[in-house]
């Protein structure tokens, strides 16, 4: 195993596990056994078993590393980019190998947009986060490459550099508690958007080699708000704040709302 990127695909509360190796990448979703809990393989059936290189006419299997869960397109349907580049000439894997950008769609699926969204490269990628960089509401990406130069893509939408566009709409989320654990490590964070329920768990790790802290993005699409709430570490659950779309929110434990935040001061 190379990564591994958590989030709740199906909305039973219970997150699904994508696992990142040599040919062989899996998503884990949790079922009932005949006498315990146990994992099942829905990787292939999602569209997101990225064993070989979708572009560049390489055939052998693929080595992929860091992946994280994140919506790219404010579309509220959660994407998965997975990062990916041979060791070190191992002739048995692919040699031109990049990355997967995958977005999510309604019926549950991925689709590859790499190429589309402007980031195909055929370095070899190993660590890399998704974030909002600029703070204007679209995540960007950042890469690190074995043997290559760290690369940087801005998200600018269905606009351009000059005039960046949001594709939907979205909130961004800063949980706090008291000391010790001051960034709520380990709360879950939900967010309700008609009758649907997005849920993040709040980690440091995650992916490979890497980690990141602070802003908990989520698109929420056409919506124009939205209700959170936290289910703080030790098991106390607060109540639903609500929020409107587009704007840095900080809650934090024992407050009875959510209040924005902005990068210019306020």
């Amino acid at each position: 195993g190379m990564g591994i990127a958590s989030y709740d695909l199906t909305g039973d509360g219970y997150p699904e596990v994508f696992l990142t190796s040599q040919a062989d990448n899996r998503l884990q979703t949790l079922t009932l056994g005949p006498s315990h809990p146990t994992y099942r393989d829905i990787g292939r059936r999602r569209g997101v078993n990225a064993a070989q290189p979708f572009t560049g006419g390489d055939t052998r299997p693929s080595t992929a590393w860091h992946d994280e869960f994140a919506d790219v397109n404010n579309d509220s349907f959660i994407d998965l980019f997975i990062a990916k580049g041979n060791v070190t000439e191992q002739a048995d894997y692919a040699q031109i190998d990049p990355s997967n950008l995958l977005l999510g769609q309604a019926d549950g699926t991925f689709r590859e947009a790499a190429d589309a969204a402007g980031i195909l490269n055929f370095y070899r990628g190993r660590g890399a986060a998704l974030a909002d960089f600029n703070l204007d509401g679209m995540l960007d990406l950042i890469v690190v490459n074995y043997g290559g130069p760290v690369r940087l893509w801005r998200n600018v939408g269905t606009g351009d550099a000059a005039h960046p566009r949001a594709m939907g709409n979205w909130l961004a989320l800063r949980v706090l508690q008291s000391a010790p654990n001051v960034d709520a490590i380990g709360a879950w964070v939900e967010v309700r958007i008609g009758d649907r329920i997005l849920r993040r768990e709040l980690t440091v790790g995650g992916g490979h080699a890497g980690g990141q802290l602070g802003w908990v993005h989520f698109g929420i699409g056409d919506a124009t708000g939205a209700d959170i709430r936290i289910a703080w570490p030790g098991g106390e659950t607060g109540p639903w704040l609500h929020a409107a779309a587009n704007q840095f929110v900080t809650a934090r434990r024992g407050s009875s709302d959510a209040r924005p935040w902005s990068p210019n001061g306020g």
